[in-house]
């Protein structure tokens, strides 16, 4: 059975690519770019997939490699493999840019300040940090915790980063929070540690038989400081 709710939480985490900022839509929509600069008639959105599926989630299994690098090597291999085209470096170097300029949801922004007014917050990102650093800012620096793959040598769903925000902040598993969209980085290593997760499930995914059911589930932000209690502005600000 996942983890209750703490009555009060002492610490939110978030995976921010996917659940804070829209990186599939900006990501797609380079793509559709880098495709239609050559003339090539795609299904971007397919591609997107089987670069995705086959290529980048395997590799956040492997030897780690610094996420910039990671996004190049995954999409030069998944471009020549599924669509026979050689990117020139300049592209693929633009990927990790192109993630870092990335527009957060609608939702999120907002949320993020009223939660932030109550309890600390943090962001645990299969990403690396000069490129998080530019989304933090987007998103309004709400977060008390920024930790990369970087950090730890390691990707979710290693635990590494999981056990470092949690050790940083003081806070028992059961005593936080993690919100985030991917059923295959996050809700696999955050459940069985005993963290209550919400899974933001903004595509509205079927949940896999292997993946652990989280505490709760939402389409997007909006309903999250209701689900937590935490939907009015406190008399004081957290510290």
């Amino acid at each position: 059975m996942p983890t209750p709710l703490p009555a009060r939480p002492r610490l939110i985490t978030f995976d921010t690519y996917g659940t804070l900022i829209d990186w599939d839509g900006a990501l797609r929509a380079h793509l559709r770019t880098l495709f239609a600069d050559r003339d090539e008639d795609a299904d971007v959105a397919a591609f997107y997939r089987r670069w995705y599926y086959g290529y980048a989630l395997p590799a956040v299994h492997g030897r780690f490699l610094p996420y910039r690098e990671l996004l190049a090597t995954t999409m030069a291999e998944a471009l020549e493999a599924e669509a026979g085209i050689t990117a020139a470096p300049a592209e693929l170097a633009a990927l990790g840019d192109v993630m870092a300029e990335a527009d957060p949801f609608d939702d999120s922004v907002g949320t993020l300040r009223l939660l932030g007014a109550h309890v600390p917050l943090a962001t645990i990102s299969n990403s690396q940090r000069d490129i998080i650093d530019v989304s933090v800012r987007k998103l309004g620096d709400p977060f008390r915790h920024v930790f990369t793959g970087e950090a730890v040598g390691a990707y979710k769903p290693h635990r590494a980063l999981f056990e470092l925000v949690l050790g940083r902040a003081g806070v028992e598993p059961h005593e936080a929070v993690h919100v985030a969209q991917s059923q295959y980085v996050d809700l696999p290593r955050s459940v069985p540690m005993g963290i209550p997760t919400v899974w933001i499930n903004r595509q509205g995914q079927e949940l896999r038989p292997t993946t652990p059911a989280p505490t709760a589930q939402l389409p997007d932000l909006r309903g999250l400081p209701e689900l937590l209690g935490l939907d009015r502005t406190p008399k004081e600000p957290v510290r």
